[in-house]
């Protein structure tokens, strides 16, 4: 018979179904089951350590993994998470060869050894998803050159970086049949023909296009989903991209807001901030202007077009309309009379809000009919404004510092003036601005950008494409 031993147990919860003061009987059977399950258990991971493992040399391995473009620190022994992280990629690739080598398993011998290969060399510096480190940086960087990838460039190899490789496999397929595999990876050959001049091979993207012939621009050449160009004097359509979608125009809003405002108040006015002024979201950028300042509209007008400032737009809207609903209204209104078709405001300053947008070819619109207004002219060309000093602050200059303005940057546009930019997380940079030369008056729009040099870009190029048309 075999022998019981007894214990109190505690009550520990539903999991072990006991309740307080009941005796549990254990049998010594159930104890050495339990002691052989620990054993077990202590011993399963010995088990699965490589056979070999005197036989792998740590690190000569990292040497080696350094030396194939995987950045992983110094080449300490430690098999650590960034070096374990490399070996898994390496994996990954070796199965392609059907070496036996299983990913996700331990470093073994094996692994090790095919690592070590020289033939393997060339497959194991391809970069796929889950890389990382400076390679990737650099690709991620062209493959924003290419319009593919509309991720900022942070050297992390994920799955957006992934869809732009399989979009550039794509294209190059097409040039290039039968020298791409089309699977998401850069492999050493992909990587250098990424890097590469691809305009060689007839690839049509911004950082593609030759500067030198501003006559040849296509869509494919500009940074921004939206676009238009016309030619001011005779409102003719010069260049579209895409022209009649509707997108969020951040502050460019505020290109109709100062339009419906001049139609609605007389500048010369001394008005008082309203309570409005202080209702913007948290991270709006502000003039700033404070419930119970005093000044005239034309300064109010000035400082929301050049400072850009959202409390300013509020304030203009119940000055002038008794509401920001009334004076959305207004603009709508304003909006209708100009064909503006596909646009529709619903506040004044431009912030990310449902049924808020406009479009490419409506913002130029917008803008060319205000550029015939003398005031309107003066305020959005005008680069520093000293607002005077009232009641409750010194006097403040507001100044507009753009790249296209400025005569040392790379980005500096002769002949440019104004007119309004605007920016948000989800309608990207957007530009609106005027270009005059030897007579010829152009307006140009671009909506929907990453960032704004690369608006700068497009803007030189539009404008340069409007004059090379217009000789």
């Amino acid at each position: 018979m075999i022998p019981k031993a007894c214990w109190l147990m505690k009550d520990l919860g539903a999991d072990n179904g006991a309740k307080t003061g009941k005796q549990v009987v254990i049998t010594v059977k159930d104890q050495f089951r339990r002691l052989l399950c620990t054993l077990l258990a202590l011993c399963l991971p010995l088990a699965l350590l490589p056979a070999k493992a005197e036989e792998i040399d740590a690190a000569e391995l990292q040497k080696r993994l350094l030396a194939l473009g995987y950045e992983i620190g110094e080449a300490d022994g430690i098999m650590g998470p960034k070096t374990c992280s490399a070996v898994l990629l390496a994996q990954t690739l070796l199965t392609d060869q059907g070496d036996g080598i299983i990913p996700g398993s331990l470093t073994d011998a094996e692994t090790a050894e095919q690592i070590m290969d020289e033939k393997n060399t060339e497959l194991l510096r391809t970069l796929l998803k889950g890389s990382w480190g400076s390679r990737v940086l650099e690709a991620q960087k062209k493959l924003i050159g290419l319009n593919l990838l509309w991720d900022s460039a942070d050297g992390l190899y994920g799955a957006n970086t992934e869809a732009a490789v399989i979009a550039f496999e794509e294209q190059m397929e097409k040039l290039l049949p039968g020298r791409i595999r089309r699977d998401g990876r850069l492999s050493s050959d992909e990587y250098a023909l990424l890097m590469s001049d691809l305009s060689v091979y007839g690839f049509e993207a911004p950082v593609c296009f030759d500067d030198g012939h501003p006559e040849n621009l296509k869509e494919t050449f500009l940074y921004a989903k939206h676009a238009c160009l016309i030619n001011a004097v005779t409102g003719e359509t010069l260049f579209e991209k895409d022209a009649d979608s509707p997108a969020e125009p951040a502050s460019t809003t505020k290109i109709m807001t100062l339009l419906t405002a001049l139609s609605l108040c007389d500048p010369e006015q001394t008005v008082v901030i309203p309570d409005a002024a202080a209702d913007v979201p948290a991270d709006s950028t502000l003039v700033p202007v404070v419930p119970g300042e005093t000044m005239t509209m034309q300064d109010l007008l000035y400082g929301m077009i050049i400072r850009s400032g959202n409390d300013a737009a509020n304030a203009v809207a119940v000055l002038c309309a008794g509401s920001a609903e009334a004076f959305a209204e207004q603009m709508n209104q304003a909006a209708a009379e100009l064909g503006m078709d596909n646009s529709h405001f619903v506040n004044a300053h431009g912030y990310t809000q449902e049924g808020h947008y406009t479009t490419a070819r409506d913002l130029v619109k917008a803008a060319r009919n205000g550029m015939t207004q003398p005031l309107f002219r003066q305020i959005v060309t005008c680069l520093k404004y000293t607002l005077p000093a009232t009641e409750k602050r010194d006097s403040l200059v507001v100044n507009v510092k753009w790249e296209i303005f400025d005569a040392d940057s790379e980005y500096y546009i002769p002949h440019a003036a104004g007119i309004k930019s605007g920016y948000t997380s989800t309608a990207g940079f957007c530009y609106v601005g005027a270009y005059q030369e030897n007579g010829v008056t152009l307006i140009a729009a671009v909506m929907g950008g990453r960032w704004r040099n690369m608006a700068w870009t497009d803007l030189k190029r539009l404008f340069a494409y409007g004059m090379a048309v217009s000789e």
